[in-house]
């Protein structure tokens, strides 16, 4: 009776060890697009332009979960088109995010500069998927 015991309670903590964490080692991606705009006074129309660019060299960082508050796990650098993606990662709950470098006067002749982190959430369901992040757009400084 004992030794049926311990094989059901060997057994059991074996499948629920075999439960996968969120990270690498899967087969799904998650990818998006980072942009800056800027807004331009046209002086023959006499109204503002937005001008929308492709924001290269701009690093993205990836946490393996929906945590805000926990150190990214990893980081990857925009390409010349402003596309980063994240490969290899298995189901779950992912947090994307970038600082947007900002920049404020403080008096006449000073002026203050600090990062600010845009967060988005992703979620991977399946396997072998594609998971479109919506895009980083933030102005040009």
């Amino acid at each position: 009776m004992m030794r049926n015991f311990l094989v059901i309670c060997t057994i059991a903590i074996g499948f629920s060890s075999c439960e996968k964490q969120t990270g690498e080692g899967g087969t799904s991606v998650i990818e998006g697009e980072v942009a800056y705009f800027e807004v331009t006074f046209n002086t023959l129309t006499l109204q503002n332009d937005t001008h929308l660019y492709p924001k290269s060299g701009k690093d993205v960082f990836i946490i393996y979960s929906d945590n805000e508050g926990s150190v990214y796990d990893d980081k990857f650098e925009t390409d010349y088109n402003g596309k980063y993606h994240f490969e290899y990662l298995r189901k779950g709950n992912y947090t994307i995010y970038l600082n947007k470098d900002t920049t404020i006067s403080t008096g006449p002749d000073s002026e203050y500069s600090y990062d600010i982190p845009i967060f988005k959430h992703v979620t991977i369901t399946s396997n072998n998927s594609t998971n479109k992040v919506a895009d980083f757009v933030i102005e040009k400084n």
